[in-house]
C-alpha cells in the first residue's frame, strides 16, 4: 500500500518557520497565522523582561533552497508576489507594521525587509502581474541584526501615524519655518513670540525622529536627555513664562534638519507610489505633490534662506497637479 507523500513546498515552509522561530525565539510571542493563507504567517509580539508589551508586527515568511541575490547590489529578492497580497499588506500596515522575512534553507540565513508598506505602494500599478520584493542586504550576524530590526519596527510608528505627522507638517510648514527664522533673526535675548508653536514643534520633532540616534547631536548629555521637553527648555531661560530666543536655538538647529529630511524622504516615497495614492488618497497625493520641498535643507543657512523666501512669497506650490494625475492615468493604462 502506498503512503501519502510529503509535498516539497510544505516541507520548505515548515523548515523556514522552524528556522525563523528558533533564531528569533528570544523576541517574544509567535502567533501562528498560517491556517489562513492571506499573506501573513505570524504575529510577533515583543516581550521585554518577561512583560508582554502589546507591541507587535505582522510577518510573511518566504523560503528558498537557494535565495536569489541580485548581482548589481547584493540585495536578496523574492518574486511571485501577487498585487492583491501587496495591497493587503498596505491595508494591514495602517494598524501595525508588516515585515517580510526570507529564509535561505541551504545556509539557514534569514533576511528581513523594512516595513513593507512603502515598497508595496511603489510596486502596485494595477497590472495584476506578480512582483518581486527586496530584502536588506545583511553581510554578517544575520539573526542578531534581524532580531534587532524586528524589535525596533515593532515599536516604530505605524503608517497611520506617519501619514498624520506628514500631513500635519506639510500644512503647518510655513508656521514652523517662520518660527525657525524668528528664533535666529530677532534679538538674542528677546522673548520667543509664539511659545506654543515651539511646544508643538518639539512634539512633532519627537514623533518623526524616533529612529535618530541622539548621540550624534551637538548637545550636552542633559540636553540630549530632555531634547523634546518644552518644560526643560523653558526653565533654562529663567525668565518666568517667557523663553528667550537663544534658548530655542539649540534644539531647533538640531531638529529642523531632521524634520526637513523627513519631509524630503516621504515626498519621494509618496511620489514613487503615485498610482497607489491616486486611487487610495488623492487629497494626500495633492498635498505632497504641491508642497515645494527643496533638497538643500541640510544646513542652517539653507533653512534660513528658505525661510526668508517663504516670508515674502509663502510656501512654494506646484500648479499642474491635474496634469500630473493625467500622466499617472496614462502611464498605467493597460499596465
Amino acid at each position: 500500500m502506498n503512503l501519502p507523500k510529503r509535498i516539497k513546498q510544505h516541507k520548505a515552509e515548515s523548515d523556514s518557520y522552524a528556522i525563523l522561530l528558533y533564531k528569533l525565539k528570544d523576541l517574544g510571542i509567535f502567533r501562528n497565522l498560517t491556517g489562513n493563507d492571506y499573506g501573513i504567517d505570524f504575529e510577533i509580539e515583543i516581550v521585554t523582561d518577561g512583560a508582554v508589551t502589546g507591541k507587535y508586527v505582522k510577518a510573511q515568511v518566504k523560503s528558498s533552497e537557494k535565495l536569489k541575490i541580485r548581482r548589481s547590489d547584493n540585495v536578496p529578492v523574492v518574486g511571485g508576489i501577487k498585487e492583491s497580497t501587496l495591497y493587503y499588506w498596505t491595508e494591514l500596515s495602517y494598524k501595525t507594521n508588516v515585515l517580510a522575512y526570507a529564509v535561505d534553507l541551504t545556509t539557514e540565513k534569514i533576511f528581513i525587509t523594512k516595513p513593507i508598506f512603502w515598497q508595496a505602494t511603489k510596486l502596485i500599478n494595477g497590472s495584476g502581474k506578480t512582483k518581486s520584493i527586496e530584502f536588506i542586504a545583511i553581510k554578517k550576524d544575520h539573526a542578531a541584526i534581524v532580531a534587532g530590526l524586528t524589535y525596533a519596527w515593532a515599536l516604530a510608528p505605524n503608517i497611520s501615524d506617519i501619514i498624520y505627522y506628514h500631513q500635519f507638517l506639510l500644512r503647518h510648514l510655513e508656521m514652523f519655518i517662520n518660527l525657525y527664522v524668528d528664533v535666529f533673526h530677532y534679538d538674542y535675548d528677546s522673548s520667543l513670540q509664539e511659545p506654543e508653536n515651539f511646544r508643538l514643534f518639539l512634539e512633532l520633532a519627537q514623533n518623526v525622529s524616533w529612529n535618530v540616534q541622539r548621540k550624534k547631536f551637538d548637545l550636552t548629555k542633559e540636553e540630549k536627555k530632555n531634547l523634546f521637553s518644552y518644560h526643560y527648555w523653558a526653565v533654562q531661560g529663567k525668565e518666568g513664562n517667557d523663553i528667550p530666543n537663544y534658548i530655542c536655538q539649540k534644539p531647533m538647529k538640531v531638529l529642523m534638519p531632521i524634520i526637513m529630511d523627513f519631509l524630503k524622504q516621504h515626498k519621494k516615497l509618496v511620489l514613487e507610489g503615485k498610482y497607489y495614492w491616486r486611487h487610495k488618497n488623492l487629497s494626500y497625493l495633492r498635498l505632497v505633490y504641491e508642497t515645494d520641498i527643496l533638497d538643500e535643507f541640510d544646513t542652517h543657512q539653507s533653512i534660513m534662506d528658505y525661510g526668508y523666501s517663504v516670508r515674502g512669497n509663502g510656501i512654494g506650490r506646484l500648479r499642474d497637479f491635474s496634469t500630473f494625475v493625467a500622466e499617472i492615468d496614462y502611464s498605467h493604462k493597460g499596465a
